[in-house]
């Protein structure tokens, strides 16, 4: 008797679940609220939640933080046998941590936010870096010129001929690799990297930068890809990953 009643109102019930699914198949405003639904959250998205804004104030700080650090690595940059590129790999990892503690909590993010955030860093802080380098040139080769004990001044002060000597090798960057600057640096750097002697008037001998050539291509390559590997093994970790497709995904698209 008891197993009779049981059976029936499983009956029931299975009964008046195929009216319901029926009615919401024939109804059109439920199917109508149902795709909503289902569009709303295929649709929603990490970028789209209010955490979102996380990532980007992460990559704010982030921004301000790889100033302070480009301007270091340029001095670090010219370290002898490229053991400044360790450092690349250390500020680099300084950065994306910043970021990651940030942001973490509102994540995952976009793809896409996170890698285009994840290059602006590496080429902010490499820009910096680069710019520092090149910019800082003139007074350091003045400076070199400067500290040797049997330079004849002619009467100037070590102020006034590292103010000439300095000058002078601007002029030359804008005069024979143009536009001079920073682009001129880069030029420079690949092609001679020297003053030749007779180019800067009171100087008998030749300057040279080193590593030059494909030698500071090579430094160059290994640099950016360093800091790239330091941020974005910090950052990319908070990015959405692809979900996966099961079978019953699979067997539901087919059947639709």
């Amino acid at each position: 008797m008891v197993r009779k009643l049981l059976r029936r109102a499983r009956d029931d019930s299975d009964k008046v679940s195929s009216a319901v699914l029926a009615a919401s198949r024939n109804d059109p405003l439920l199917s109508a609220d149902q795709d909503h639904t289902s569009s709303d959250i295929s649709q929603a998205s990490p970028s789209s939640r209010p955490g979102a804004s996380r990532w980007w104030l992460g990559v704010v700080v982030g921004s301000a933080i790889s100033l302070p650090v480009g301007w270091v690595l340029s001095y670090a940059a010219s370290l002898p046998f490229f053991l400044g590129l360790f450092f690349f790999v250390l500020f680099g990892l300084i950065v994306g941590a910043v970021i990651h503690r940030i942001a973490a909590s509102g994540g995952p993010y976009e793809r896409w936010a996170v890698i285009i955030g994840t290059t602006w860093l590496v080429a902010l802080g490499f820009g910096v870096s680069l710019m520092v380098e090149g910019s800082d040139l003139p007074s350091d080769l003045a400076a070199d010129v400067v500290s040797d004990h049997r330079l004849q001044l002619g009467g100037q002060t070590k102020e006034e001929f590292s103010a000439a000597v300095a000058g002078r090798i601007r002029q030359i960057l804008r005069e024979r690799y143009w536009p001079g600057g920073i682009p001129g640096y880069v030029r420079w750097i690949l092609a001679d990297a020297e003053f030749k002697s007779g180019d800067i008037p009171g100087v008998s001998r030749t300057l040279r930068r080193s590593p030059s050539g494909l030698w500071w291509s090579a430094r160059v390559a290994l640099s950016i890809g360093l800091l790239a590997f330091g941020v974005a093994s910090q950052t990319l970790p908070l990015r959405q990953r692809a979900p996966a497709v099961s079978a019953m995904d699979d067997e539901l698209l087919a059947q639709n």
